[in-house]
């Protein structure tokens, strides 16, 4: 789903570039997610690869821990913010809504177009319901991944992390008039690193500060 093309670690912080176009199309039931691996390095131009500071070791994730795991209803759960960015992709995709709501935390949030917040797995639920009403067709364009915080384990690994997914997207659904309207913009979801070490979603803000504030508010798509 994502190409790392150039990272930086430091201490328990880590910065990547990633570059993909996922697109999410649900109109008719079958979509498909595209990948582009070209990748823009200039965001990260400034960040060479570092073997931490104050004593510190860059953490690395090991294949053990991106291996594919399964929860107790067998879906598969993200051991790292790329792979919960591309489950999400797919279950959207797919309208799996109960799937979608196993990628968040008990009180994550979604930022509405009005800037409400959704809060909690019940109300989310009822907002993806909604919204797959309108037959929405979504590319996102993740660019950069973020990867702060944590406490070091006995045995070396970090876990309770955060991580920001940062991108753009473009959105066509239906306009409630009989045709079609697309939006595009910029988001920033925050997710969190769970004690075993799966990823959940935190906050997913398809609106973040860019532009005038009327630009903002005016850009609603929900």
């Amino acid at each position: 789903m994502t190409s790392l093309k150039r990272s930086a670690q430091i201490g328990f912080v880590s910065l990547a570039v990633v570059g993909a176009t996922i697109t999410v199309a649900t109109s008719n039931g079958s979509a498909s997610t595209n990948t582009n691996t070209n990748t823009t390095q200039r965001a990260s131009a400034n960040h060479p690869r570092a073997n931490g500071v104050h004593g510190e070791t860059a953490t690395t994730e090991t294949p053990s821990a991106t291996a594919p795991r399964t929860d107790a209803a067998g879906r598969l759960v993200a051991r790292t913010p790329q792979q919960l960015l591309k489950l999400l992709g797919e279950r959207i995709v797919a309208k799996d809504v109960d799937g979608i709501v196993a990628l968040q935390e008990p009180r994550a949030a979604i930022i509405d177009w009005d800037l409400k917040v959704i809060r909690g797995r019940a109300n989310i639920r009822t907002f993806y319901v909604d919204w797959f009403k309108s037959n929405p067709v979504l590319t996102v364009n993740p660019q950069q991944n973020f990867v702060s915080g944590g406490q070091r384990q006995a045995d070396g690994t970090v876990l309770n992390r955060t991580a920001s997914i940062m991108g753009t997207y473009s959105l066509t659904q239906d306009d409630g008039k009989g045709g079609r309207t697309t939006f595009t913009g910029n988001f920033c979801d925050i997710v969190r690193q769970q004690p075993d070490g799966t990823w959940l979603y935190l906050q997913d803000n398809p609106y973040p500060p860019h532009g005038s504030p009327s630009s903002i508010a005016g850009s609603g798509h929900h």
